[in-house]
């Protein structure tokens, strides 16, 4: 097929101008903190710490930032002179076959427009996505109008009455991100995957919903509440060192359960909190980096009203429809809360700029990619707040939705295939039939895959997915989809090592996915010749239900 476009030079100019306008206000935002810190009549050593802090971040950080900005709308500028150019150079030419699309490789979801659909017609697949791209359009438009008019009233007459307006603006967040996905697709800068706009459409659905009950009473349904802080940090007496994937996996585990004396995850109360398990290790010629272990979905079970925003543990189940919607979640905060908490010494327990590896389960997973994806939290400049994060290991997670601002940063995960007999006899089909003995992880699909709403799929060389059959149910006290999703089987007996994504990942060494991610964090990060020098767990939730 032939409807491959090229680019769209006006729109890169466009977005040239948005690019240097960036630059020119943050340069500007830099130097009027500055002066306003220097007119200041604060003095004394915190003073001077803010000060000198503040210069590092206006040097290095902001202005590295003018300087990129800068550049980058000047390299784009210069390549749609150059399309431009070359396109006048083709004009000229005799007709001739359109040039194929270019090949595949990292996918930012940007030119929807210019994308070919191979399964349908030319004729048809044109007006098509014109018609669908118009349509987004318009509904991000109205959306757009609709919050800014209709809640901004409704706010007021609410504020008049004295009513809680906390809901109104709810709506008005989950709106705005649902039409900005719209917009993005409409202009063809960013098409969405379908489980992204799927989960913002449930949020703000949910929050439209709950909207005339919040205007009495805050019931915390759906409630973003991304205001964690740190409750505690507890250290690990005589930590060891990962070995291998199947060491990481345990060490995950344990951070919510024995290590605390439990046998299973902490029961529900409004006092929950998370665990976020940060390991320190150096190598045998003293490098540092650091294991930051993510939780999976914890709390109040899925039936539980509280379960949805109104608890203290950040890792409920409403955490996973906002990072799947591709949002700022609590659980995101918590880690970052977590690697910034004081250690013993009163530094960070991660320095800024360390060389980090994320190990996370089910919802850590994704929340550790989501971290991974942002290009303010994983970068090499060293500025607060800022890590660079080499790897992401996860297991049971749908990662398929994002991709890493580093492009040397890897994420591996690792899901469980159902495991079928042929021999099996299904009703209604001939014997024998086909039947899964093994059932399947459905976490991991929750992302489709990562396809977009036009077809395509989200994929990055650095972003990979092994999957290994399900392991065998060994024991009855579990159902096969425990033992298809834990992280580490537990049953009345203790720990069952052959069961969960402990027991498949520990049985298939050899995996070349899994035997290359082990090969390279040898020596690094577990394995002979490292040590880990200090573990602390941290206990952090939600502030207000405290």
């Amino acid at each position: 097929m032939n409807s491959f476009l090229g680019m769209d030079t006006a729109q890169v100019r466009a977005h040239v101008i948005r690019l240097r306008t960036a630059s020119t206000e943050v340069h500007a935002l830099r130097d009027h903190v500055t002066t306003a810190l220097a007119s200041t009549r604060w003095r004394g050593p915190d003073a001077q710490r803010f000060s000198d802090r503040w210069e590092q971040v206006a040097t290095t950080g902001l202005g590295g930032l003018c300087q990129d900005l800068a550049a980058l709308s000047d390299r784009i500028a210069g390549e749609a002179e150059e399309q431009d150019a070359a396109s006048a150079r083709g004009d000229r030419r005799e007709p001739g076959p359109s040039p194929a699309p270019a090949p595949s490789g990292t996918d930012d979801g940007s030119t929807y427009l210019h994308r070919d659909a191979p399964w349908v017609p030319d004729w048809l697949e044109g007006p098509l996505e014109g018609a669908a791209s118009d349509l987004a359009g318009v509904v991000s438009e109205g959306i757009g109008r609709g919050v800014d008019a209709g809640m901004g009233g409704i706010a007021w007459a609410a504020g008049r009455l004295r009513l809680d307006t906390d809901g109104l603006e709810q709506i008005r967040g989950d709106l705005g991100h649902l039409g900005g996905l719209l917009g993005g697709w409409a202009t063809g800068e960013r098409v969405p995957t379908i489980a992204e706009l799927g989960a913002s459409a449930l949020l703000a659905a949910g929050s439209a919903a709950i909207a005339p009950v919040e205007l009495f009473t805050d019931t915390g349904f759906l409630d973003p509440r991304t205001d964690v802080t740190v409750h505690g940090v507890h250290e690990v007496r005589a930590p060891s060192t990962p070995q291998d994937l199947a060491d990481l996996i345990s060490a995950n585990d344990e951070a919510r359960r024995e290590m605390f004396g439990r046998t299973e995850p902490a029961s529900y109360d409004r006092e929950a909190s998370g665990q976020i398990r940060i390991q320190a290790v150096r190598t045998g010629g003293g490098q540092e980096a650091y294991i930051v272990h993510a939780p999976p979905t914890a709390g109040a079970g899925i039936a539980h009203p509280h379960s949805w925003g109104a608890q203290g543990n950040s890792a409920g189940w409403d955490s996973n429809l906002r990072s799947m919607a591709g949002q700022e979640s609590a659980p995101m905060a918590d880690v970052r809360a977590a690697m910034s908490a004081p250690g013993p010494d009163g530094r960070p327990l991660v320095p800024p700029g360390a060389d980090v590896m994320f190990v996370g389960h089910s919802q850590g997973g994704l929340t550790a990619a989501q971290l991974a994806a942002d290009p303010s939290f994983n970068n090499a400049s060293g500025t607060p707040g800022s890590y660079n994060v080499t790897h992401s290991f996860s297991i049971g997670s749908p990662i398929e939705t994002v991709i890493p601002a580093q492009g040397s940063t890897r994420v591996v995960n690792v899901a469980h295939n159902p495991v079928w007999d042929a021999t099996a006899h299904v009703p209604g089909l001939p014997s024998p039939g086909r039947a899964p003995v093994h059932i399947a992880d459905p976490v991991p699909r929750l992302d489709l895959d990562g396809h977009r709403v036009d077809g395509s799929r989200v994929s990055a060389p650095n972003v990979r997915e092994a999957w290994l059959d399900a392991p065998q149910q060994t024991h009855a006290q579990r159902s096969q989809l425990h033992n298809a999703h834990d992280s580490v089987l537990h049953t009345s007996q203790g720990a069952d090592p052959t069961g969960g994504y402990h027991g498949s990942v520990s049985q298939n060494p050899d995996h070349p996915i899994l035997a290359e991610l082990q090969s390279d964090l040898e020596g690094r990060y577990l394995g002979a010749g490292v040590a880990v020098t200090s573990d602390q767990v941290v206990d952090v939730g939600r502030e207000d239900l405290r």
